[in-house]
């Protein structure tokens, strides 16, 4: 997975050199990159790889959708729980908003709505309350709703390049919902990863780097 993620990078960064094709009209499809997917899931040892397309509806409204898929990696964090391993998805919907209409092809500030679901997998080891060493499953579902403001720029300032960069943050309503294949009482090392059930406030923040399609 590494491999594929560094083939990934390189991809982008080969196409950032290169494209630089006028553009004529604005833009309808924009193949994107989300920085975000790198992290995986925060709450558990784990690195990730996604890609997203945003479709143009109106002048100056969008949609997108993003997919990515979340791996184990041998990692330290004060956030993250030590895990044996860890596997899952991540998908992204959003509807976006661009805040100045004279802008052709559009760019500069916009709104958003997005919603993200994380489905996760896990086996974390524990000791049990007689003290012996055993394994739990651990499935993890976690849903975002956030508004957010950000800014969306083209790779040059004279639009010649099909390469954009956006950055966008806010906040708003998590959900979690983690289920154990043992029973948390059970076992000495109980904590919210294995046994959060409820809704918590969530902070939103996304680096996205695009290529126009057309």
């Amino acid at each position: 997975m590494k491999k594929l993620f560094l083939v990934l990078s390189l991809l982008i960064l080969f196409v950032a050199a290169h494209a630089q094709g006028k553009m004529a009209g604005k833009r309808d499809y924009t193949i994107k990159l989300p920085l975000s997917c790198v992290v995986g899931d925060i709450y558990g040892e784990s690195m990730g790889i996604g890609i997203g397309i945003e479709k143009m509806v109106k002048s100056s409204i969008s949609i997108s959708q993003e997919i990515g898929y979340i791996f184990h990696v041998d990692q330290i964090s004060k956030l993250s729980q030590d895990l044996e391993s860890i596997n899952g998805f991540k998908s992204t919907t959003e509807i976006r908003k661009y805040l100045n209409r004279k802008e052709i092809p559009e760019s500069g500030f916009f709104a958003t709505i997005e919603l993200k679901n994380i489905f996760t997998k896990s086996k974390q080891e524990g000791r049990s309350a007689e003290g012996n060493t055993v394994e739990n499953e651990i499935s993890r579902y976690r849903s975002l709703l956030t508004a957010n403001l950000g800014v969306l720029f083209y790779w040059d300032k004279y639009r010649e390049s099909k390469i954009t960069v956006e950055l966008l943050g806010g906040g708003g309503l998590g959900y979690v919902h983690a289920g154990s294949s043992l029973s948390t009482d059970n076992l000495s090392m109980k904590s919210s990863y294995n046994s959060a059930n409820g809704f918590y406030p969530m902070f939103n923040l996304d680096l996205k780097i695009g290529y126009i399609l057309k």
